[in-house]
């Protein structure tokens, strides 16, 4: 994402030696620094907590609460990632399609067509985290997305 993020020199003790290595190697083949996979390991574990305890392995002790966060429907099925996308364009097609609910992770721009309504997204779009620029139409209920984005730059509404 082109922008220049806020930066901060952490250390953080009692991590796993096995893991730290695993990340270094992945970091590595990316072509990325530690630090930097590490805030987008971050970065997808709030938004996990964020979509629902059952996701997280959060427990919670009133099942009317889940059911506020996470409808029964989108429980049934694995969330589906895409990430790392320079630009996505979504139609109601292809949320349709998708076998569950999208958690949408590190994409430049993405944007939700004409096609696509509050209703239909609200079902299928389960999390829109660390993306550069959202661009919704005016039938999208803008604070419905709002409410399923974590770290995004800024939101584009097309008249």
């Amino acid at each position: 994402m082109g922008e220049t993020m806020r930066l901060k020199n952490v250390m953080i003790r009692g991590v796993d030696a096995a893991a730290y290595d695993e990340m270094s190697t992945l970091a590595k083949k990316m072509g990325v620094s530690v630090g930097a996979l590490a805030s987008q390991a971050f970065k997808v574990l709030l938004a996990l907590a964020d979509a629902g305890p059952q996701l997280a392995g959060i427990q919670l002790s009133t099942t009317d609460i889940i059911k506020e966060i996470i409808p029964a429907k989108v429980l049934k099925h694995k969330p589906v990632f895409v990430r790392h996308v320079g630009r996505l364009v979504l139609s109601r097609e292809d949320l349709e399609r998708a076998p569950g609910p999208l958690f949408l992770v590190g994409i430049e721009e993405l944007v939700f067509d004409a096609s696509v309504d509050t209703r239909l997204f609200e079902e299928k779009v389960l999390r829109i985290v660390d993306c550069g620029r959202v661009v919704i139409h005016r039938g999208l209920d803008k604070l419905s997305v709002l409410a399923r984005s974590l770290f995004i730059k800024e939101l584009v509404e097309k008249i």
